[in-house]
Protein backbone atom coordinates (compact mmCIF):
# COMPACT_ATOMS: atom_id res chain seq x y z
CA UNK A 1 0.00 0.00 0.00
CA UNK A 2 3.09 2.17 0.82
CA UNK A 3 4.87 1.51 -2.09
CA UNK A 4 1.47 2.51 -3.85
CA UNK A 5 1.05 5.53 -2.42
CA UNK A 6 4.51 7.08 -3.25
CA UNK A 7 4.17 6.27 -6.71
CA UNK A 8 1.06 8.13 -7.15
CA UNK A 9 2.83 11.12 -5.08
CA UNK A 10 5.41 10.83 -8.01
CA UNK A 11 2.99 10.50 -10.93
CA UNK A 12 1.28 13.77 -9.47
CA UNK A 13 3.79 16.19 -10.67
CA UNK A 14 4.35 14.56 -13.77
CA UNK A 15 0.61 14.87 -14.67
CA UNK A 16 0.40 18.41 -13.63
CA UNK A 17 3.74 19.51 -16.04
CA UNK A 18 1.90 17.19 -18.61
CA UNK A 19 -0.94 19.72 -18.61
CA UNK A 20 -0.98 22.19 -21.28
CA UNK A 21 -1.23 26.01 -21.07
CA UNK A 22 -5.36 25.93 -21.28
CA UNK A 23 -5.68 23.75 -18.93
CA UNK A 24 -3.39 25.42 -16.62
CA UNK A 25 -5.29 28.52 -17.16
CA UNK A 26 -8.81 26.51 -16.12
CA UNK A 27 -7.24 26.17 -13.01
CA UNK A 28 -6.75 29.79 -12.26
CA UNK A 29 -8.60 31.93 -14.23
CA UNK A 30 -12.74 32.21 -13.97
CA UNK A 31 -14.60 30.16 -16.56
CA UNK A 32 -17.45 33.34 -16.82
CA UNK A 33 -16.74 34.88 -19.95
CA UNK A 34 -18.22 37.78 -21.79
CA UNK A 35 -20.83 38.22 -24.44
CA UNK A 36 -19.67 39.42 -27.44
CA UNK A 37 -21.10 42.05 -29.78
CA UNK A 38 -21.10 42.04 -33.65
CA UNK A 39 -18.57 44.51 -32.94
CA UNK A 40 -16.21 42.64 -30.80
CA UNK A 41 -16.28 40.13 -33.11
CA UNK A 42 -15.34 41.97 -36.05
CA UNK A 43 -12.58 43.39 -34.15
CA UNK A 44 -11.54 39.84 -33.30
CA UNK A 45 -10.91 38.82 -36.74
CA UNK A 46 -9.32 41.46 -37.47
CA UNK A 47 -6.73 40.80 -34.88
CA UNK A 48 -6.50 37.04 -35.72
CA UNK A 49 -5.34 37.87 -39.55
CA UNK A 50 -2.59 40.54 -37.84
CA UNK A 51 -1.64 37.54 -34.95
CA UNK A 52 -1.79 35.23 -38.34
CA UNK A 53 0.47 38.00 -40.81
CA UNK A 54 -0.47 37.95 -44.52
CA UNK A 55 1.81 36.88 -47.27
CA UNK A 56 4.61 39.30 -46.89
CA UNK A 57 5.15 38.09 -43.55
CA UNK A 58 6.60 34.53 -44.79
CA UNK A 59 10.10 34.29 -43.55
CA UNK A 60 13.16 34.21 -45.42
CA UNK A 61 16.72 33.69 -44.94
CA UNK A 62 18.79 36.30 -45.19
CA UNK A 63 22.52 36.61 -46.21
CA UNK A 64 23.95 36.28 -42.79
CA UNK A 65 21.82 33.21 -42.62
CA UNK A 66 19.37 34.58 -39.88
CA UNK A 67 15.22 34.14 -40.34
CA UNK A 68 14.01 37.11 -41.27
CA UNK A 69 11.00 39.05 -41.66
CA UNK A 70 9.20 41.67 -43.41
CA UNK A 71 8.62 44.49 -40.58
CA UNK A 72 4.96 45.69 -40.57
CA UNK A 73 3.44 42.88 -42.01
CA UNK A 74 1.86 41.28 -38.98
CA UNK A 75 2.85 39.09 -35.69
CA UNK A 76 6.37 37.70 -35.69
CA UNK A 77 6.17 34.71 -34.85
CA UNK A 78 9.40 33.01 -33.18
CA UNK A 79 9.38 29.72 -32.06
CA UNK A 80 12.50 28.83 -29.07
CA UNK A 81 13.54 26.02 -26.74
CA UNK A 82 14.23 25.22 -23.20
CA UNK A 83 18.22 25.19 -22.69
CA UNK A 84 18.51 27.23 -26.16
CA UNK A 85 19.10 30.71 -26.87
CA UNK A 86 16.88 32.68 -29.58
CA UNK A 87 18.79 36.24 -30.66
CA UNK A 88 16.15 38.90 -32.09
CA UNK A 89 18.50 41.32 -33.96
CA UNK A 90 16.79 44.57 -34.11
CA UNK A 91 17.76 47.62 -36.58
CA UNK A 92 20.88 49.27 -36.05
CA UNK A 93 21.10 52.36 -34.61
CA UNK A 94 17.57 51.82 -33.41
CA UNK A 95 17.00 52.34 -29.14
CA UNK A 96 15.24 50.38 -26.88
CA UNK A 97 12.41 52.21 -25.03
CA UNK A 98 10.50 49.09 -23.15
CA UNK A 99 9.58 45.46 -23.16
CA UNK A 100 6.59 43.57 -21.86
CA UNK A 101 6.47 39.68 -22.00
CA UNK A 102 3.05 37.61 -21.55
CA UNK A 103 4.14 34.82 -19.90
CA UNK A 104 7.13 34.95 -17.18
CA UNK A 105 8.57 31.87 -18.18
CA UNK A 106 10.30 33.20 -21.45
CA UNK A 107 12.97 35.27 -19.90
CA UNK A 108 13.84 38.13 -22.30
CA UNK A 109 17.40 39.40 -21.85
CA UNK A 110 18.78 42.57 -24.39
CA UNK A 111 22.68 42.56 -25.54
CA UNK A 112 23.82 44.78 -27.12
CA UNK A 113 26.94 44.65 -30.56
CA UNK A 114 28.88 47.58 -31.81
CA UNK A 115 28.79 51.23 -30.95
CA UNK A 116 27.29 54.81 -31.94
CA UNK A 117 25.22 54.49 -35.29
CA UNK A 118 26.17 51.17 -35.47
CA UNK A 119 25.00 50.04 -31.98
CA UNK A 120 22.98 47.28 -32.36
CA UNK A 121 20.45 45.71 -29.20
CA UNK A 122 19.51 42.59 -29.67
CA UNK A 123 16.39 40.33 -27.52
CA UNK A 124 18.38 36.80 -26.20
CA UNK A 125 15.40 34.99 -25.55
CA UNK A 126 14.95 31.95 -23.07
CA UNK A 127 11.92 29.79 -22.55
CA UNK A 128 11.84 27.88 -18.98
CA UNK A 129 9.50 24.66 -20.39
CA UNK A 130 8.31 23.69 -23.45
CA UNK A 131 4.64 23.87 -24.90
CA UNK A 132 4.69 27.73 -24.06
CA UNK A 133 2.80 30.66 -26.41
CA UNK A 134 2.40 33.84 -25.33
CA UNK A 135 3.07 37.47 -26.70
CA UNK A 136 6.13 39.63 -25.91
CA UNK A 137 5.77 44.02 -27.13
CA UNK A 138 8.58 45.65 -27.20
CA UNK A 139 9.22 49.84 -28.17
CA UNK A 140 12.13 51.54 -29.33
CA UNK A 141 12.49 54.98 -30.34
CA UNK A 142 11.84 54.05 -34.31
CA UNK A 143 8.82 51.78 -34.19
CA UNK A 144 7.04 49.05 -31.72
CA UNK A 145 7.41 45.05 -32.53
CA UNK A 146 4.90 42.22 -32.08
CA UNK A 147 5.62 39.03 -31.01
CA UNK A 148 4.12 35.48 -30.86
CA UNK A 149 6.27 33.20 -28.83
CA UNK A 150 6.65 29.33 -28.88
CA UNK A 151 8.77 27.39 -27.54
CA UNK A 152 9.14 24.04 -28.29
CA UNK A 153 10.93 20.63 -27.08
CA UNK A 154 13.69 20.33 -30.09
CA UNK A 155 13.07 23.16 -32.59
CA UNK A 156 13.60 26.41 -31.95
CA UNK A 157 15.23 29.59 -34.34
CA UNK A 158 19.10 30.45 -33.42
CA UNK A 159 18.82 34.24 -35.19
CA UNK A 160 15.97 36.48 -36.14
CA UNK A 161 16.23 39.93 -38.56
CA UNK A 162 13.96 41.63 -40.09
CA UNK A 163 13.98 44.38 -43.09
CA UNK A 164 11.97 47.51 -43.20
CA UNK A 165 10.41 48.84 -46.14
CA UNK A 166 9.57 52.23 -44.55
CA UNK A 167 13.04 52.76 -44.16
CA UNK A 168 13.67 52.05 -47.63
CA UNK A 169 10.74 54.68 -48.36
CA UNK A 170 12.24 57.23 -46.34
CA UNK A 171 15.72 57.11 -47.80
CA UNK A 172 14.26 57.52 -51.80
CA UNK A 173 11.75 60.23 -50.30
CA UNK A 174 15.35 61.56 -48.85
CA UNK A 175 16.93 61.30 -52.17
CA UNK A 176 14.22 63.17 -53.86
CA UNK A 177 14.39 65.86 -51.35
CA UNK A 178 18.01 65.87 -51.60
CA UNK A 179 18.04 66.65 -55.52
CA UNK A 180 15.21 69.06 -55.21
CA UNK A 181 17.72 71.13 -52.73
CA UNK A 182 20.28 70.23 -55.52
CA UNK A 183 18.15 71.72 -58.02
CA UNK A 184 17.11 74.66 -56.32
CA UNK A 185 20.52 75.86 -55.43
CA UNK A 186 21.74 75.27 -59.11
CA UNK A 187 18.70 76.89 -60.84
CA UNK A 188 18.52 80.93 -61.30
CA UNK A 189 15.61 82.04 -59.66
CA UNK A 190 14.77 84.91 -61.74
CA UNK A 191 14.55 82.52 -65.16
CA UNK A 192 13.87 79.22 -63.41
CA UNK A 193 17.20 77.61 -65.23
CA UNK A 194 19.23 75.19 -64.39
CA UNK A 195 23.29 75.59 -64.34
CA UNK A 196 24.15 72.43 -65.32
CA UNK A 197 22.38 73.27 -68.68
CA UNK A 198 24.06 76.47 -69.00
CA UNK A 199 27.75 77.41 -70.52
CA UNK A 200 29.56 79.99 -68.86
CA UNK A 201 32.38 79.66 -71.37
CA UNK A 202 32.63 83.63 -72.79
CA UNK A 203 35.68 85.86 -72.53
CA UNK A 204 34.48 89.25 -71.61
CA UNK A 205 36.76 92.02 -73.00
CA UNK A 206 37.33 96.02 -71.99
CA UNK A 207 36.78 98.39 -69.44
CA UNK A 208 33.77 100.56 -70.45
CA UNK A 209 31.60 101.24 -67.20
CA UNK A 210 28.83 98.27 -68.33
CA UNK A 211 30.95 95.46 -68.67
CA UNK A 212 28.28 92.38 -68.29
CA UNK A 213 28.83 90.48 -64.87
CA UNK A 214 28.62 87.43 -66.73
CA UNK A 215 27.24 85.75 -69.68
CA UNK A 216 25.96 82.18 -70.83
CA UNK A 217 23.86 80.46 -72.99
CA UNK A 218 20.85 77.49 -72.58
CA UNK A 219 21.78 76.24 -76.01
CA UNK A 220 18.82 78.66 -77.59
CA UNK A 221 19.25 81.83 -75.92
CA UNK A 222 22.39 83.88 -74.94
CA UNK A 223 22.01 85.88 -71.48
CA UNK A 224 24.27 88.75 -70.70
CA UNK A 225 23.92 90.19 -67.52
CA UNK A 226 24.49 93.39 -66.68
CA UNK A 227 25.70 95.42 -63.73
CA UNK A 228 23.05 96.87 -61.42
CA UNK A 229 23.51 99.89 -61.95
CA UNK A 230 22.74 99.89 -66.12
CA UNK A 231 18.98 100.39 -65.10
CA UNK A 232 20.10 104.14 -63.63
CA UNK A 233 21.97 104.66 -67.34
CA UNK A 234 22.06 104.61 -71.04
CA UNK A 235 21.82 100.96 -72.25
CA UNK A 236 24.34 100.10 -74.93
CA UNK A 237 23.66 98.49 -77.93
CA UNK A 238 24.01 94.86 -79.04
CA UNK A 239 26.09 93.95 -82.19
CA UNK A 240 26.37 90.48 -83.25
CA UNK A 241 29.65 90.02 -85.31
CA UNK A 242 29.64 87.90 -87.99
CA UNK A 243 32.53 86.52 -90.94
CA UNK A 244 35.67 88.52 -90.77
CA UNK A 245 39.07 86.75 -91.39
CA UNK A 246 43.03 87.64 -91.89
CA UNK A 247 41.81 90.77 -94.53
CA UNK A 248 38.20 90.99 -93.84
CA UNK A 249 36.57 92.90 -91.20
CA UNK A 250 33.31 91.16 -89.23
CA UNK A 251 30.11 92.29 -90.36
CA UNK A 252 27.98 94.15 -87.55
CA UNK A 253 24.38 93.09 -87.50
CA UNK A 254 21.94 94.00 -85.45
CA UNK A 255 19.94 90.98 -83.27
CA UNK A 256 16.62 90.00 -81.40
CA UNK A 257 16.93 91.32 -78.29
CA UNK A 258 15.03 92.14 -75.00
CA UNK A 259 16.20 93.80 -72.18
CA UNK A 260 14.59 92.08 -69.03
CA UNK A 261 15.61 94.11 -66.08
CA UNK A 262 19.79 94.42 -66.02
CA UNK A 263 19.98 91.28 -68.47
CA UNK A 264 19.94 90.89 -72.30
CA UNK A 265 18.02 88.28 -73.49
CA UNK A 266 19.28 87.11 -76.90
CA UNK A 267 17.40 85.05 -78.95
CA UNK A 268 20.16 83.11 -80.90
CA UNK A 269 23.56 82.07 -79.43
CA UNK A 270 26.11 84.10 -81.45
CA UNK A 271 30.20 83.52 -81.12
CA UNK A 272 30.87 87.09 -81.06
CA UNK A 273 29.48 90.04 -79.90
CA UNK A 274 29.75 93.80 -78.92
CA UNK A 275 28.22 96.11 -76.45
CA UNK A 276 28.56 99.43 -77.76
CA UNK A 277 27.77 103.21 -76.73
CA UNK A 278 28.54 106.32 -78.81
CA UNK A 279 30.82 106.49 -81.51
CA UNK A 280 34.22 107.86 -82.67
CA UNK A 281 36.67 108.91 -79.71
CA UNK A 282 34.00 108.82 -76.97
CA UNK A 283 32.96 105.22 -77.70
CA UNK A 284 32.80 102.70 -75.05
CA UNK A 285 32.78 98.93 -76.01
CA UNK A 286 32.62 95.77 -74.84
CA UNK A 287 33.70 92.68 -76.73
CA UNK A 288 31.84 89.28 -75.81
CA UNK A 289 33.36 86.53 -77.44
CA UNK A 290 32.35 82.30 -76.70
CA UNK A 291 35.20 79.94 -76.14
Amino acid sequence: MKKLILSLGLLLPLAGFAQDNNELANLYFSKNLPELSAHDKLALNIAERFQQGDKTSKPFQSSDGSVSFVYGSGQIRVVCAPLQVCDIALQPGEEFNDMNVGDPRFIVEPSITGSGMDQQIHLLIKPKDAGLDTSLVVTTDRRTYHFRLKSDRYDFMPYVSFTYPDEAKAKWRMLKRMQAVRQKENTFAETNEYLGNLNFNYRIEGNARFKPVRVYNNGVKTIIEMPANMSQNEAPALLVLRGGGLFKKPESVMVNYRLQGCRYIVDNVFDKAILVIGSGSSQEKITITRC
